[in-house]
């Protein structure tokens, strides 16, 4: 098992760790930009060595992997860092807030041969594999339109994470890369994309748009409506040549085709018992498991030394959509993807 330095102890971060730890995977040394919160988090996760600054943390270097669980305007400079001194890197997600951030890191990874992935989990929502692995089988045909959708931030989860109040374009750089990256695992890469801001809590003083609506178009002509939205029915939706395939808000999965339909039960987590019960009520089991599903394709990628499936060449696609959807709101248009 690789030996993990994680920089970071915000929100997320505990439920990352307590993942790493439950897989076997050693967390030997914490960085937090406030020693005494990285203090509190060593003690409460059994990490042997606390460090005052990245570069101490580098300088004694017995690490394999740098996970980087700190807001998105540090990951650069953290990443490349950790490529200077031959570090392998995962960053959460968004990868950086702007687009140029995001292709020096990929860059710098690519040149340095450092193996870099992006802890971009919501592809591995156990409903959501099921999903995939329905449109993937090939049994509907050619995928004509689609919809995707996914809990926009509301208010109980902006209190747990109080950044997002007031983040510019907090819809899109929040669960944009979310939903962007299933569109295109499911669905292949997309040539363009338009998106309409909603602001459904302006009298709670959230003055960001918090739900969005999006279109996007398939290079393979699909097009796939991406809904961050409150409230929803249907999570995700297929039509196809040959059928069609719903994932409902219960995760019961619907295959139907000419042959009849097949129902396939989507909840399969299990309760992880290291996520506390009101955050597990809160986000959802779906979402909590797929944190350590994720872990897994990521300690498979590195172990075999081949690109993760959310490498950061991978997520850079992604990544162009989150910043295409936010040209998309500030002009008004449709935006072409290159």
């Amino acid at each position: 098992m690789p030996r993990i330095a994680v920089f970071g102890c915000g929100y997320w971060a505990a439920f990352q760790v307590a993942a790493w730890q439950a897989r076997g995977a050693q967390v030997v040394a914490v960085w937090n930009r406030t020693r005494a919160k990285a203090e509190v988090f060593a003690e409460r996760f059994s990490i042997p060595r606390v460090f005052d600054t990245p570069e101490e943390l580098h300088d004694w270097g017995d690490f394999d992997i740098a996970d980087i669980i700190v807001d998105a305007p540090a990951h650069e400079a953290l990443t490349l860092l950790s490529v200077a001194r031959g570090k392998a890197v995962i960053c959460q997600k968004p990868m950086a807030p702007t687009w140029e951030a995001c292709q020096r890191m990929v860059d710098a990874c690519a040149q340095a041969g450092v193996w870099f992935a992006v802890h971009e989990n919501f592809r591995y929502q156990p409903p959501t594999l099921a999903f995939l692995d329905a449109v993937r089988s090939g049994l509907i045909g050619r995928v004509l339109h689609a919809s995707l959708s996914m809990r926009s931030p509301d208010l109980a989860i902006m209190e747990k994470q109080p950044a997002l109040k007031t983040m510019p374009h907090m819809v899109l750089r929040d669960m944009g890369p979310h939903i962007f990256d299933v569109a295109r695992a499911a669905f292949g890469e997309m040539v363009s994309l338009y998106a309409a801001p909603i602001h459904s809590y302006r009298e709670a003083g959230i003055e960001v748009p918090d739900a969005a609506l999006c279109t996007l178009r398939a290079k393979s002509g699909a097009v796939v409506s991406c809904q961050l939205v409150h409230a929803w029915n249907d999570r995700f939706m297929a039509q196809g040549e040959k059928g069609q395939i719903v994932l409902d808000h219960d995760n019961l999965l619907r295959l139907q085709t000419q042959d009849g339909e097949q129902v396939v039960d989507a909840k399969t987590w299990d309760v992880l018992p290291y996520i506390p019960q009101e955050d597990w009520q809160l986000h959802g089991g779906h979402v909590m498991s797929s944190i350590p599903n994720c872990l897994d394709a990521l300690l498979q990628a590195y172990a075999a030394g081949r690109p993760a499936p959310t490498s950061g060449e991978d997520n850079l696609r992604t990544m162009r959509l989150v910043f295409a959807a936010i040209e998309s709101f500030d002009t008004g248009k449709a935006v072409a993807i290159e």
